[in-house]
Parts: structure tokens; sequence; C-alpha cells
């Protein structure tokens, strides 16, 4: 065996012995233990996780996360006195597949982690479909896998997943998730008395499939319609709602005096809401609707207005609102005036709302009336027959609120009358966006009308919010500086750099 073979051989003897090979070894051992640990620690966090719902909302929207207005709102609940399920009717695990249902599961999952009166169940309705014969009211009711049911007791309520979220008119896209605001007024329906809110027609008003009307169920009211010329108002109802009528109401002199009965019901300590369409206005006669709202100390004036300079809309018609800081009316928006960032009040395509008089002694008490949102001084109103024609400039009322105060045996009661010139303030584009404040100012006028609890600040969950909401003066001066300003800025660097490098 010559020199060179000798040295191979001892070469390779020596290389599994070799220091260098048993440090990596070492390292490759380790880092497989390493890694396997990782991976049995995430399995079993996992389970854990899903076994003692260790969940943390940490998505950029909050989107399954409970806010401070749901705990204020239930805080008087314990499991003492009722007792919440929320009933998914798919098998839990199947939940995890769909992402709309596993958004509303785990809202739900975190009501359970919040409140010890909360509890989810699921039902395998496709197994089992006996298991959901209770919730149905009757022989032809279909309940899905995809629904989700509410109860207290024997009392329930029963939700398509598309309740839980808000979808826009214009395609239909889901847009917002509104899980929150929906099992909370759910809880607050099941747990605390139910106040009427009365929807009137034949007048060819928008009643129960209204966004308004959506509104009253979520603040937990007993959303109901009603036809004067048949009816009468409940007394124990709290507010009768006028939703954009289409012809006047029976007055004096007809065969039932409508307008009476709406009378009687405010002097009873009830309350009024009316949004008028001012389309409607322009082209029919209110003759004892108006007589009757001119008791109230308001007229709905015939006219548009328009204001270029402070709308979202290049039309001028969308107005954003100014809200009164003092006056009655100004109580109506203390909370949203309150924020860091005050959010818009849109009133579009509106009529103005004359006061009539500031004050008035009625029998033994007295009503006020105060604004609520005004316009801006640069406002215009154009004639209904001519929207060339201007007739006025200034500044006019939008949103208007009377207070009749009385008291008996020394105790106040009060009723009141909101009165709004469109029915486009409860359009679903300003009550679903967290930009606008018109649901804030409906919720708080329920709440002065006596309805304690209501979901005030309780807002949607935007999925993704792209939406502009400046004006139109905004929008010009935002203009200027990015095409006039910014490139004048970089111009003259430019000239000072070519100016300081020629004299180098």
């Amino acid at each position: 065996m010559n020199k060179d073979t000798k040295n191979t051989t001892k070469k390779k003897k020596s290389f599994f012995s070799d220091r260098r090979f048993k440090y990596g070894s070492a390292a490759v051992v380790f880092t497989v233990v390493v890694v396997a640990s990782i991976i049995a620690f995430n399995a079993i966090f996992g389970m854990l996780a899903r076994a003692l719902l260790w969940y943390s909302d940490m998505t950029a929207e909050q989107l399954y996360g409970i806010t401070d207005a749901s705990r204020e709102l239930l805080a008087d609940l314990s499991s003492e006195d009722v007792h919440i399920k929320i009933i998914f009717c798919t098998p839990r695990d199947k939940l995890e597949e769909e992402y709309h249902q596993k958004l509303v599961h785990q809202s739900a999952l975190s009501y359970e982690k919040e409140f010890d009166f909360v509890e989810v169940e699921y039902l395998d309705i496709i197994t089992n479909p006996s298991s959901v014969n209770k919730y149905k009211t009757t022989a032809a009711t279909t309940i899905k896998t995809t629904n989700v049911i509410i109860e207290n007791g024997s009392d329930y309520r029963v939700f398509a997943i598309e309740a839980f979220y808000t979808f826009a008119e214009s395609d239909n896209r889901v847009f917002a998730f509104n899980g929150e605001m929906k099992i909370t007024s759910a809880i607050m329906q099941l747990c605390y008395s139910n106040p009427i809110a009365y929807f009137t027609v034949g007048h060819g008003e928008t009643t129960t499939s209204s966004q308004l009307a959506g509104l009253f169920e979520l603040a937990g009211y007993d959303v109901r319609t009603i036809d004067l010329t048949k009816e009468d108002i409940d007394p124990s109802a709290q507010v009768v709602v006028i939703n954009g009528p289409k012809y006047d109401f029976l007055g004096v002199n007809q065969e039932t005096n409508e307008i009476a009965k709406i009378a009687d019901f405010l002097d009873a300590y009830g309350n009024l809401m009316v949004f008028m369409d001012a389309n409607a206005m322009g082209t029919q006669e209110f003759h004892e609707l108006n007589e009757f709202l001119s008791e109230w100390g308001i007229s709905f004036g015939k006219s548009l207005i328009k204001d270029v300079d402070n709308s979202i809309s290049a039309d001028g018609y969308s107005l954003v609102s100014e809200y009164m800081t003092e006056g009655m009316g100004s109580s109506l928006t203390t909370s949203l005036r309150d924020l860091e960032t005050v959010p818009k009040a849109i009133v579009r395509y509106t009529m103005p709302i004359e006061i009539l008089w500031e004050n008035r002694s009625i029998d033994q008490g007295s009503r006020t009336v105060s604004p609520v949102l005004v316009t801006s001084d640069t406002a215009q109103a154009y004639g209904f027959e001519n929207e060339n024609e201007i007739i006025s400039t200034g500044s006019y009322n939008l949103v208007t609120i009377t207070q009749d105060s009385v008291y008996v045996d020394n105790e106040p009661y009060t009723s009141y009358v909101l009165a709004v010139g469109t029915t486009n303030f409860t359009s679903q584009d300003y009550l679903a966006s967290n930009a606008y404040g018109n649901a804030d100012i409906i919720f708080s006028a329920m709440k002065a009308m006596g309805r304690e609890k209501v979901p005030l600040n309780i807002d949607f969950r935007l999925f993704e919010d792209k939406s502009l909401d400046i004006t139109v003066t905004q929008a010009n001066a935002w203009t200027v500086v990015y095409t006039a300003v910014i490139p004048a800025i970089v111009l003259i660097c430019g000239i000072v750099v070519w100016v300081r490098r020629r004299h180098l």
C-alpha cells in the first residue's frame, strides 16, 4: 500500500469521528426536536384554543368583538334572570368552513365568553330535522342549516344568515358585518319589554320593508303597521311613524278622522315621527297633515334645498348638515358632537322646515320647537316646478323636534314630534356607514321618546370602505393641492438644485 492510499484511508476513517461531524449531527437532531416540539405545541394549543375559546379579534375592523356599548346595554342582565341560547342549525365543525357563517359563529362565541347568561348550542337538522320543530311557527315554515336561533325560555327569534350583514343597494354585495348589533338587539328584544312602533299605511308610505323599520327593530321595538281608517292606536304604543306618504290623511268632515286619532295619541303622551317625500309634496296637497303639524309649530316649505359647496354629491342635493349646539334639538346630537371625529349627517333631496313659533302655551302645558340639523348659510332654495329658479338663499332647518310638556300631579309628561323634510335621511347609504351620524340621530330620538335602551353606539363593521365623504369644496381644495401646489413645490426644488449645480 503506497503512501497516498494510506492517507485516503486515514481520511475516510476520520470523517465520522471528526468534531465537525459530531457537532453537525447534534445540530440536526436539535433542529428536528425543536421543529417537532413546535408542531406538537401548535397542535395542542389549537385544540385547547377551540375547547376553551382562546380567541382574540385581531382583524383590522374588529369584526366579531364586543364593544362597551353592548356591555352597558346588557349589564343589568344575569343568569338568574335570563338564559340566552344562540343556536346554530349545523354542526360546529361545519361552521368554520364557510366564511360568513364563521364570522357569526365567532361573534356568538364572544358573547358566550363575555356573558354568563349566554350559551352557544349546535343542532344537526340534516340528521335530526325534528330538533327545530318547536321553532316553526307554521307547518310551511322552513328552517335552513344557515339559520341562527336566539332563544330565551319560550321566546325566540329565528334569523337568516343574511340578517347579520348589510348589503349594498346598488349591486347587493355584502359590505358590512353587523353581528354585534343584531345579537345585542335580539337579546334586548327577548329580555326587555318591547314597545310598539306603528307605521301608518294607506297613503303610499314605505313601511316595514324600509331601513327605518329595521332601525326600530334593532332598538327592540315591536314594529307593526296600522290603517287608521280601520284601526285605533294601541294606547301602550310608544311612537307612530309616517314615512313618505304620497297622499293626504283623512281629517275633519271625513267619514273617518285619521288626524284626530294621531292627535289623541299625542295628547296621551305618545310620539310621532314624520318623514316627508319631497317629490310627493311637489305634486300633492297635504292640507290635513300640514294643518295638524302647524299646531306643533312646523310647516314643510314647498322647495328643494341645494348647497353645492357643502354637499357630498356633484348635484348639490346631498347636504352636509350642521349640528345645532344649543336648544332642545342639540340634545339629539350631543353624543355625536362629543366624538373626536364628528361624523357627518347627510340630508339628501330635502325640503326646508319652517318653524312657525319657538314657544307656545297649550292649555296647561307648553310646546317648544327646536331645529336639530340646519344647512350652511350658502344653501339655496329652488322651486319644485323650476329647479333653476332660486327662491332664496340662507340657512334652512332640515330636521326639527317639537316637545310638548304637561305636568299632571306635579309629574312631567312629554310628547315629541320629529320632522324630517326627506325620506332619504334613512336610506341605507347613510345608515350603514360609520362615516354618517344619521342612524345615531334616529336612535337618540327613540331614546328621548322613552325607549331607554337603544343600541346607540354599536357600529357596523365595514369590510372595506373606500367611499369618499368629503364636500365639493374640500374636493376642489385637494384637487388644487395635488394638481398645482405639489407640482409647484417639485418645480421650485428642481430649479434651486439646477441653479446651485451651475454655480459649483
